[in-house]
């Protein structure tokens, strides 16, 4: 026994199964993009090419300008031995107190 459907109802069916499958298919992507694995390499990416994209600006600055950034490097790496050299001095002036 078999039934019939009426055209419309039949067309509405396939309508429904259509939007059905795109639903289905909308909600794997979403779960997908929000899986914690992919948001970790979404997160490492973009701090990979934000790296990228600063030091290609250093360096592009480095070129225009290589005296000041020099003098900025060189404070630097200053401001960071800071407690070596801080010790040579105390022990080359003979100072006994140190911190």
């Amino acid at each position: 026994m078999t039934i019939e459907l009426d055209p419309k109802v039949a067309v509405a069916q396939a309508r429904a199964d259509a939007a059905r499958a795109r639903l289905s298919a909308t909600i794997g992507a979403l779960q997908h993009k929000a899986s914690p694995q992919t948001m970790a390499q979404d997160v490492a990416d973009t701090f990979k090419e934000r790296g990228r994209e600063a030091v290609a600006v250093a360096v592009d600055t480095a070129k225009r300008q290589p005296v000041p950034v020099g003098v900025g490097v060189g404070l630097l790496g200053l401001f960071l031995a800071r407690g070596p050299i801080a010790k040579l001095i105390r022990r080359a002036t003979g100072s006994k107190s140190e911190s």
